[in-house]
C-alpha cells in the first residue's frame, strides 16, 4: 500500500472558529508562491550558499524562478506516478531544490515526510514500516533504500535534470487538495521515548507560520540552523518567504558548520533574523567576541528548542542582537508560547513567556509547588501522531476536545507567564519537583562550568535523586563548590544536586539537544562515576 489513507485526518471541535479568526484558510502554499511570482516575480525567494571542498558558491532564486521549477518538478513527480495522497519521502540537502521539490509534492495532491540525510538504514526502516511510502527522494547517491521498503528510491539530481525539460502540468490536472487533509509527516522522539510520526495539514503549518511571523522583523530575512528536513527548517526556511515575503538564506555544507559560517552569512547577505538552538546562539556569542562582524543588520534572535539559559541569553544580547526571543514550541504545534522582544522588563530567559498564535494552554496535576504538566490546544497543533513502528494512531485531536499533553512541565507566575520545569520524561524528585532548567540555567554561571545537564538517578531508598553532569571549562569542581554556588543564588536545599558526575562533552541528539536518556543509563549501568550523596545526604561509599 502506498496511498496513506491511514494517516490521522480528524478535525478538532474548534475547527470553525480557527477558519473565522484567519488562522486557518481555503489556499496552500503553491497559491501563495503564485501569488508572489505574479505580483514580484524578481524579488529572491532563497540565498544559496554551498561550501563544498573548501569553496563556496552562491546563488538567489527568485519568485518567479522557483514557481516555474516547482511547476516542472510536478510534472516528473506525475510521470513517476505519484499520485494525490501518495507519501514521498525526502532526505535531501539543506539547498532551495529541496524546498522546491515539497512544494511540487504539494502541487501533485502529495504527503510528504521528512527524513534526515544523516539517517542510517535501521531508522529509515523503522520510519518505512510503520507508515508505506510510493517514492524516496534522496540527496545523496549512496543513501540506503530502506532494505527495499520504498518502491523506488530517487536521486533529487535525477528530478532536477527531468525538470529542465518537462512541461508544466495542465490547470485540469493540478489537483485541488483540502487544506485540512494530511499534508506533511514530520519524524520526532525528542531527547527521550520512542519515535513518532507527527502530520500536519496546510493549515495547521500556515498557523505556526502565522505565529512566528508575530515576533519576526517585517520581510524577514531570515537564517535557520535545522535543516528543512526539521519541522523548524521546513517552516522558518522553506515556507515564512512565501508567507511574508522576506527571504532565506541556506547554508549547505559537505561538513558540519560552526558558529562562523553562519555568522559569517550575517553582513554577506543581510540577514536580520537568526533562529537556533541556545547551545549554538551560545557559541555564535562566543565566536563573534573573538572575532566581530558587522551585526547591525540583525534584528531578531529566535531562540528554539531548548530551555534557553540565562548566561546564554546575556552573551546574545551583547555580543548578537538586543532583540531576542525565547519560543516554546514542538514538532506537534510548532511555536505555542513566546516572550516579547521589545519588553524589557520581561526578558526572555526567565520564562516561556505568554501563549500565542490562538494556542490555550491549561497546567493539569499541578504537585505543591504549582508545577504541573502543560495541555495545549489551538490551529497549529498537528492532525494527529502515530506510532513509527505500528502506524497507530497515539493522539487524534476528537479527543478530549483537542487538548494534546506536551509532556512538559511547566508553571504560571502571577502575571500568567509560563515558566519552563522539565520534561515530563526528565522530571526530578519524589515530593516537589526540581526545577531542572533553572538548576542547569544557573549553574551555566559558574567559572568552572563549560556545559550542564541535570538527571534523575535512583537512591538507596528506592526515590530519585538529582546528578549534575558537568563539562568542565578547566579544573574540575566539586559537588560541595557547586551547591555552595546554587545556594548563593537562592537555590533551596531541596533543589541541589545530590551527584556530579564530570565528563568530556555531553552526548547530543543530530541536532544538538543533551541525550538525557544516554545520560542517566550511563549513570545506572555504571560507565558514568558519580561522586556525592543519595537524597537524604548521606556521603555515598
Amino acid at each position: 500500500m502506498s496511498r496513506v489513507t491511514g494517516l490521522p485526518s480528524a478535525m478538532p471541535p474548534a475547527a470553525g472558529r480557527f477558519y473565522r479568526q484567519g488562522w486557518w484558510r481555503c489556499e496552500s502554499f503553491t497559491d501563495d508562491l503564485h501569488a508572489r511570482a505574479r505580483q514580484t516575480p524578481a524579488a529572491v525567494a532563497y540565498v544559496n550558499v554551498r561550501v563544498l571542498r573548501g569553496a563556496t558558491e552562491t546563488a538567489a532564486v527568485t519568485f518567479g524562478e522557483l514557481a516555474d521549477r516547482v511547476e516542472r518538478l510536478a510534472a516528473v513527480l506525475r510521470r513517476l506516478g505519484v499520485r494525490p495522497g501518495d507519501l514521498v519521502a525526502l532526505r535531501t540537502p539543506n539547498q532551495w531544490e529541496a524546498a522546491a521539490l515539497w512544494l511540487a509534492c504539494g502541487r501533485v495532491g502529495a504527503v510528504t515526510m521528512s527524513l534526515s540525510p544523516w539517517a542510517g538504514p535501521r531508522e529509515a526502516e523503522i520510519a518505512f514500516t510503520g507508515i508505506p511510502i510510493r517514492l524516496q527522494v534522496t540527496g545523496d547517491a549512496s543513501a540506503p533504500a530502506a532494505a527495499g521498503l520504498a518502491p523506488r528510491t530517487v536521486h533529487l539530481r535525477e528530478l532536477l535534470d527531468s525538470a529542465r525539460s518537462a512541461e508544466p502540468p495542465a490547470i485540469a490536472q493540478r489537483p485541488q487538495a483540502s487544506p485540512d487533509a494530511p499534508r506533511h509527516v514530520a519524524l520526532t522522539s525528542g531527547t527521550t521515548g520512542r519515535p513518532k510520526a507527527v502530520v500536519h495539514s496546510c493549515n495547521t503549518l500556515y498557523a505556526s507560520l502565522r505565529a512566528a511571523a508575530g515576533f519576526l522583523p517585517p520581510r524577514p530575512v531570515l537564517t535557520s540552523a535545522a535543516g528543512m528536513t526539521h519541522a523548524s527548517g521546513l517552516k522558518y526556511l522553506a515556507l515564512m518567504p512565501l508567507v511574508t515575503g522576506g527571504r532565506a538564506v541556506l547554508l549547505a555544507a559537505d561538513d558540519l558548520h560552526g558558529p562562523d559560517q553562519w555568522l559569517d552569512l550575517v553582513p554577506h547577505h543581510g540577514v536580520s533574523c537568526l533562529v537556533g538552538l541556545p547551545a549554538l546562539l551560545g557559541r555564535m556569542a562566543a565566536a563573534q567576541r573573538r572575532r566581530e562582524r558587522d551585526l547591525s543588520g540583525l534584528r531578531r534572535v529566535v531562540s528554539l528548542g531548548a530551555p534557553l539559559p540565562s548566561p546564554t541569553a546575556a552573551g546574545i544580547r551583547a555580543q548578537l542582537c538586543t532583540g531576542l526571543v525565547n519560543v516554546f514550541g514542538m514538532t506537534e504545534g510548532g511555536p505555542l508560547c513566546a516572550t516579547a522582544p521589545d519588553d524589557p522588563s520581561e526578558p526572555a530567559e526567565p520564562g516561556l513567556g505568554r501563549p500565542v498564535g490562538g494556542t490555550q494552554v491549561e497546567i493539569r496535576r499541578a504537585d505543591a509547588s504549582g508545577a504541573g504538566g502543560l495541555n495545549v490546544r489551538g490551529p497549529s497543533v498537528c492532525l494527529g501522531v502515530l506510532d513509527v513502528r505500528s502506524g497507530r494512531a497515539a493522539w487524534t485531536p476528537d479527543r478530549d476536545d483537542g487538548w494534546y499533553d506536551t509532556g512538559d512541565l511547566v508553571r504560571s507566575d502571577e502575571h500568567g507567564r509560563l515558566h519552563y520545569v522539565s520534561r515530563a520524561c526528565d522530571r526530578v524528585g519524589w515530593g516537589p519537583m526540581i526545577p531542572t532548567a533553572e538548576i542547569e540555567s544557573v549553574l551555566l554561571g559558574h567559572p568552572a562550568v563549560a556545559d550542564v545537564a541535570v538527571i534523575g538517578v535512583p537512591d538507596r531508598q528506592g526515590h530519585e535523586a538529582a546528578c549534575a553532569v558537568v563539562v568542565p571549562r578547566s579544573a574540575r569542581p566539586t559537588l560541595d563548590e557547586l551547591c555552595a554556588f546554587l545556594r548563593r543564588r537562592r537555590m533551596g536545599d531541596k533543589d541541589l544536586p545530590a551527584r556530579l558526575a564530570v565528563v568530556p562533552a555531553l552526548p547530543r541528539t543530530a541536532l544538538g539537544k543533551i541525550s538525557k536518556a544516554e545520560l542517566r543509563r550511563q549513570v545506572i549501568d555504571g560507565a558514568l562515576p558519580t561522586e556525592g550523596y543519595d537524597a537524604l545526604r548521606h556521603r555515598l561509599e
